[in-house]
């Protein structure tokens, strides 16, 4: 009886033996091989075949209502104010007489006659029009007898009429894939959601659009800035807030993919391509419109194709060290486990 006693002991010091040097080679990194399959990082990609179908991609961003800036009555060669024929708040149509000013004519003698002292420099009148229709301001301070001084600006000339401002961010810029025709603005706590027509897409002027929800800007200083003009009908008022839906490009009837499996989305990219026997090819494309979820393919790829989705990392950005492939040290419990184990 003691025989197999003494036996069972050596057979469990034994195993315990060889369970902490699998333990420790394993450690090590040696003596393991784990099959190609099992050691490869898997993507969780899978074969999405590519179809035919319809893309139309949108922003909605926050919106600001500016009263239409007036184009301004300037005194280029200074003068006299001579004459007023409007007044403050007046109604103009383009091309109203404002005001009229006196300033020296060069063309007159200043010289006396026969030795006499010479006479006051020769002066003509001529007429400031108002460069567009709408109300006149500016005129409040302005009285006959002022000299104004040469690029002086005597009134503005404001119209009746309103626009919707919104900053883009700058990666936004990539999805603006045509002038954008359909753009509709909606008043927060205003009037139902009206068509705004497009007027300008360019750089953002001083003092910016409308900020972000959370009072943000449109995002350090770049982008750019859209406008569209306020329906006449619409009842707004200057700084009113609101939102703008703008449609940036449309394509129907095309070749789309998921935007995940092509790595790019602007003009040209690359997909994995599965072939019929599972080898896997990297293709570049040509690429069109994007909604977000799905993107137009214009070029290298047809209808049916098999395409990885999620497409991988491309191999110049999967390197090792970044945040996520860092794994946390085993604490001494995780350790005193394991060996238990």
């Amino acid at each position: 009886m003691k025989k197999w006693i003494i036996i069972g002991a050596v057979l469990v010091v034994v195993l315990g033996l060889f369970g902490s040097g699998y333990l420790l080679v394993s450690r090590l990194g040696g003596g393991t091989d784990l099959p190609p399959e099992e050691s490869a990082l898997d993507t969780g990609g899978a074969p999405v075949e590519v179809e035919m179908g319809e893309v139309s991609s949108e922003l909605v961003l926050d919106a600001a209502v500016r009263a239409e800036p007036g184009e301004d009555v300037k005194a280029r060669n200074g003068g006299t104010v001579a004459h007023l024929w409007v007044g403050e708040g007046a109604e103009v149509e383009s091309g109203a007489p404002i005001v009229n000013v006196k300033v020296p004519d060069g063309s007159a003698p200043v010289t006396g006659d026969g030795g006499e002292a010479p006479s006051a420099p020769a002066t003509r009148e001529t007429t400031l029009y108002a460069p567009a229709g709408g109300t006149v301001s500016g005129l409040e301070d302005v009285l006959v007898g002022d000299v104004l001084e040469p690029g002086s600006v005597v009134a503005t000339v404001a119209p009746d009429e309103f626009r919707a401002v919104a900053s883009i961010p700058p990666n936004d810029l990539y999805r603006f894939y045509e002038e954008p025709g359909d753009i509709l603005l909606q008043i927060d706590q205003g009037p139902p959601a009206s068509e705004c027509a497009f007027l300008s897409l360019g750089a953002v002027e001083d003092g910016g659009a409308a900020p972000e929800e959370g009072g943000a800007g449109g995002g350090g200083g770049g982008g750019a800035e859209l406008a569209c003009r306020v329906p006449a009908d619409l009842e707004v008022f200057d700084g009113v807030r609101g939102k703008l839906s703008v449609s940036t490009g449309r394509a129907e009837n095309v070749l789309v993919v998921p935007v995940t499996a092509v790595r790019g989305n602007v003009d040209s990219g690359e997909v994995v391509v599965i072939a019929g026997d599972g080898t896997e090819e990297t293709r570049e494309v040509e690429l069109g419109v994007s909604d977000g979820s799905l993107i137009e393919v214009t070029k290298g790829l047809s209808v049916g194709d098999m395409v990885l989705d999620p497409v991988p990392l491309d191999p110049r950005f999967d390197v090792p060290g970044g945040q996520d492939s860092e794994e946390e040290p085993l604490t001494e419990e995780e350790i005193a486990v394991e060996e238990v184990e």
